[in-house]
């Protein structure tokens, strides 16, 4: 196979997956935010305002919220393209490529929420809140993202079997 179709076909793939992860991502954030608001009653709504500026106004997500939303989106299609590449890092443990993916998520998350005061105080019982709610999602994320990546592989080396195959 010519190098350049090649590469076209790796180069459309990861543009694929990147736009699949940024709208993913954005829309799981939109909806968990939006349960969270909806089943919280009014009297907790002033006080969600008060804690966390994702819910700056009561009742709805406002555009800067969704434009974070989508902030963190792009940034997590990026640490995914660049940790699930082979174009930029070329480690071949499927299992340190989605820790090291989430340990630079993890981090990424905590200099977005610290960078747009998503919570006004310093309570710590908000941070253990939100790491709480954060983690179960970190884990589920690591979970299916180690069992996406394995079955992608194995695919991948039964067609190159097949195709080996073939040229036999």
């Amino acid at each position: 196979m010519d190098k350049n179709k090649k590469r076209k076909i790796i180069d459309k793939k990861s543009f694929h997956d990147f736009v699949y992860t940024t709208s993913l991502a954005f829309t799981m954030q939109t909806i968990v935010a939006t349960i969270v608001m909806f089943i919280s009653s009014s009297s907790t709504a002033s006080e969600q305002s008060r804690i966390s500026s994702i819910y700056e106004t009561p009742g709805f997500l406002s555009k800067s919220t969704l434009l974070q939303f989508f902030i963190v989106a792009l940034l997590t299609g990026v640490i995914r393209h660049i940790f699930m590449s082979d174009l930029i890092l070329k480690i071949k443990s499927i299992a340190l490529r989605i820790t090291l993916m989430f340990v630079f998520e993890a981090i990424m998350l905590a200099v977005i929420v610290w960078r747009f005061n998503w919570f006004h105080s310093v309570r710590i019982g908000h941070w253990i809140g939100f790491v709480i709610g954060a983690l179960p999602c970190l884990i589920v994320g690591f979970i299916m993202a180690y069992k996406s990546e394995c079955k992608e592989n194995e695919e991948m080396n039964e067609a190159l079997r097949r195709k080996q195959q073939e040229d036999k």
